[in-house]
């Protein structure tokens, strides 16, 4: 499972301070022109996509979203076991 973070260009350098502050290891996207949000229908933030090994988007969160509920884990086990 990958996690891509997706964020506007011009937030860049507080994004990546926020970033190093939290200890998060995931990967940033920073985009000019908004093309991978515009490509996902995202007009405000924040928002995740489930996409599964096919490439279809299989859940979306509209939200903030706290991942250490039992609820997300669950959630993340059921989309890792998933067949190929």
């Amino acid at each position: 499972m990958v996690i891509l973070k997706v964020a506007s260009k011009e937030k860049e350098k507080e994004i990546l301070k926020y970033k190093k502050e939290h200890n998060i290891s995931s990967p940033i996207l920073f985009e000019d022109d908004a093309a991978v949000a515009t490509a996902y229908g995202v007009w405000n933030t924040p928002q995740t996509f489930f996409i599964n090994r096919e490439g279809k988007i299989v859940g979306r969160i509209l939200k903030e979203t706290d991942w250490t509920t039992k609820n997300m884990k669950d959630l993340i086990e059921y989309l890792l076991k998933e067949k190929k």
